[in-house]
């Protein structure tokens, strides 16, 4: 038992998304939503599985993502956490908020 396979690998654009791909898939999200990420992309007219459109979503394409360096004020949050938290990340990210911590937090500790 277990879930069906996600999509048939046959057929599918494997490698890097092309400026239309990231058009396709920023139209269809603002335009649907988020969600059901495994019937996306044959309704977003996208080669891809859905778990890749979700991914290049979630840390690419989405408009809140936190690029670049952290700031001073976000480096001292992130040092009173673990202080108080302790060395969890999964904790120290719920109680943030900040998009780039969980990579911050695995080169700092």
């Amino acid at each position: 038992m277990g879930r069906s396979p996600c999509c048939a690998k046959e057929g599918l654009n494997r490698g890097a998304w092309t400026p239309l791909e990231d058009r396709m898939l920023i139209g269809y999200i603002k335009s649907h939503g988020e969600g059901k990420w495994r019937s996306l992309p044959k309704r977003a007219g996208l080669k891809r599985c859905g778990k890749s459109c979700r991914l290049r979503w979630l840390n690419y394409l989405r408009p809140d993502i936190k690029r670049g360096n952290i700031t001073a004020d976000e480096e001292d949050l992130i040092i009173r956490l673990h202080k108080l938290l302790g060395n969890r990340r999964v904790t120290l990210t719920h109680h943030s908020f900040l998009i780039s911590l969980t990579n911050f937090l695995r080169q700092l500790f």
